[in-house]
Formats: structure tokens, C-alpha cells, sequence
């Protein structure tokens, strides 16, 4: 537990350097770019030295989920925005193969047949909330590519998020896991008003501390899933 709340502690003074000089140059620069990559590169460290030496196809996957964003946070350096743009979200739908990789291969399942009506409960939050954002909002102001990869995204991200919730885990744990999703959902739909509709002053710390806050617990959800039950014995080479 110490070491969890050390690297979080590390991970979220870096993320209010990051969000101070983003403030201080009121835009993205090299060094905000940098201390991105620096939080990714040390939440991949917390995850990894929480393995114990069992590292399996599981937790490689994961942890290049976590680790892929550090090529986002390079590609605005390296190629125009509105190539950018469409480049981050092809990566961050891989990041979310990875997700349903690690997710089905832990025991994640979608079923009709749930005592707990899971399926009923979330299908609204993760399902018809963004596709009626995403109707009435972005499809009317988006070019047509946009509008069609980001539709596929959103759908791939909803089901992402659904099969998480059926995780064989118990609830105190699983909610690490389903609460992170939740938090992306609200990062997604504001990076999409942010990016495509209107620049928000305000959009870069929410939306970073968001996006961080929900990275750390996945990653905790994840290591409390490898205590409840060893990942060695799920999926190993």
C-alpha cells in the first residue's frame, strides 16, 4: 500500500508542474510534453514493480496501454494537428483493444443473464449518453473521416467500458476499474467539445487531472485484481 500511494503522490506533483506551466505559457509546450511522458513512464513503473516478477501477455498488454499515450504526447511535435488528430485517435482505439485484451482474457464476459443487472444499469452511462452527444453534437460539426473514426472509437470504447464491469470481481475492488472508465467517459466527451467545438480556457487541468486520476485507478484496480487472484495463473506464455 505504501508504495501505491508513493508513486501517486510522485504522479500528481508532476501533473501540477505539467498543468502550472501549460498555465504559465497559456499552450502546450516541450515541457509540458515532457512531464506528460514523465507521469506515463512512472505510472508504467508503479504497475510494474507491483507484478513481482509474474509478467505475463496480460500485464505486457496492459502495460503498453499504459505507456502508448507517450506517443500521442510526441506525435503534435512531429506531424500537423489535423493529421495529429486522427494519428491519437487510431492509438488511443489501440490502447482500448489492449484494455478488452486484458479484460476478456481475466474472465470478463458480457452476459444477459446478470442477477445484478449489470448490463441494464450501465448501458445508458456508457452507451446512450455519448452516442447522443456524439449525435447532437459532434456528428453535425464534424468532417465526414471525423465523424466516422470518431464514431467507431466511441463504440469500441463503450464496450470497453461495459465488459469492464464484468470483470469476476468482487464490487470493493471492481470499482477502481468501472469508476477510471467513468472518468474517461467525461474526459472524452470534453476533449471532443475542446477539440472539435470550442476552446475552453479551463479544458487542459480537468481535463489532465481527469485523465490522470482515472489512469491511476485502473492501474490500482488492476494490481488489487493480480492479489485477488495471481494474472500468473491467467493467460501466462
Amino acid at each position: 500500500m505504501k508504495i501505491n500511494i508513493g508513486f501517486i503522490i510522485i504522479v500528481f506533483l508532476v501533473l501540477i508542474g505539467e498543468i502550472g506551466l501549460h498555465e504559465l505559457n497559456h499552450q502546450d509546450s516541450l515541457w509540458t510534453n515532457n512531464c506528460r511522458i514523465i507521469s506515463l513512464i512512472l505510472m508504467g513503473t508503479w504497475y510494474y514493480i507491483n507484478q513481482k516478477g509474474n509478467f505475463n501477455r496480460i500485464q505486457k498488454a496492459f502495460l503498453i496501454s499504459i505507456l502508448l499515450p507517450i506517443i500521442v504526447s510526441l506525435s503534435s511535435y512531429l506531424i500537423p494537428e489535423k493529421e495529429a488528430i486522427i494519428i491519437n485517435i487510431f492509438i488511443n482505439m489501440g490502447i482500448l483493444m489492449l484494455w478488452i485484451y486484458a479484460f476478456k482474457h481475466l474472465g470478463a464476459s458480457i452476459t444477459l443473464k446478470d442477477n445484478n443487472q449489470t448490463l441494464q444499469k450501465l448501458i445508458p452511462a456508457f452507451f446512450v449518453l455519448p452516442l447522443l452527444y456524439y449525435y447532437f453534437s459532434l456528428y453535425q460539426a464534424l468532417p465526414r473521416i471525423y465523424a466516422i473514426i470518431v464514431l467507431v472509437y466511441i463504440l469500441i470504447f463503450s464496450y470497453t467500458a461495459v465488459l469492464s464491469a464484468f470483470l469476476p470481481l468482487k464490487e470493493d475492488k471492481k470499482f477502481w476499474l468501472i469508476f477510471g472508465v467513468i472518468l474517461l467517459v467525461i474526459v472524452n466527451i470534453l476533449n471532443g467539445f475542446h477539440t472539435f467545438l470550442q476552446n475552453l480556457v479551463w479544458a487542459y487541468p480537468v481535463s489532465r487531472t481527469l485523465t490522470v486520476a482515472s489512469k491511476c485507478m485502473m492501474i490500482y484496480g488492476m494490481i488489487c485484481y493480480g492479489e485477488s487472484k495471481p494474472l500468473s495463473s491467467v493467460g501466462s506464455d
